[in-house]
């Protein structure tokens, strides 16, 4: 049994899952989509609740060793990626990424405006027993090859308490292997950042 996900969570994982590329929808043949390299991507997102900077696997004690953090932090300086940012990996099986539908997930309704070729906005509306909200975002494509997705949302707990969660992620294409880890990556992690 899953266990039930905050709307703030699920505006987190709704955005992630659109910057990613990790709905799994069936988008008519005439959605819009993007043009990006098929193979590996590199991923890491700042994010914040209430102005304060959401932990990572760099934070967690025990998660990685001192070596491990270190040739991480390493490879994703050298990618492009930001420092002290979560990171992720994922393959991305096409060369065009089809811009989902206005949908529903996980207590979230979002809406994707592309403005062109490359870049867009969206829109999602949040609302359980817990926590209500709006938030809004920007994403921006560049050689097919880097990413970046901006959110923000705001919105209240059931107790009437404000939340306000904001999000960078800058993805970086890796090469068309997705099965060999990215330079100066322990291949030990790859299942860990999936």
């Amino acid at each position: 049994m899953r266990a039930s996900r905050s709307p703030l969570a699920s505006a987190a994982a709704s955005a992630l899952a659109l910057s990613l590329g990790l709905l799994t929808l069936s988008a008519p043949a005439q959605a819009q989509s993007i043009s990006v390299k098929p193979g590996l991507w590199a991923s890491a997102s700042v994010n914040t609740l209430n102005g304060r900077k959401m932990p990572t696997i760099f934070d967690i004690n025990g998660a990685l060793t001192p070596q491990q953090k270190s040739s991480l932090a390493a490879a994703m300086a050298k990618v492009g990626l930001p420092t002290g940012g979560s990171p992720h990996l994922d393959c991305q099986q096409s060369p065009e990424f089809a811009l989902p539908k206005p949908q529903s997930v996980d207590d979230c309704t979002t809406q994707v405006k592309p403005g062109d070729a490359t870049s867009g906005t969206f829109t999602m509306s949040c609302k359980s027993a817990t926590a209500s909200g709006m938030g809004n975002g920007s994403y921006q494509v560049t050689d097919k090859s880097s990413a970046t997705v901006k959110v923000t949302f705001k919105g209240t707990t059931a107790q009437g308490m404000p939340i306000t969660y904001e999000s960078t992620s800058v993805h970086k294409w890796i090469g068309s292997d997705c099965s060999a880890p990215p330079p100066g990556i322990d291949p030990s992690l790859m299942d860990l950042m999936r």
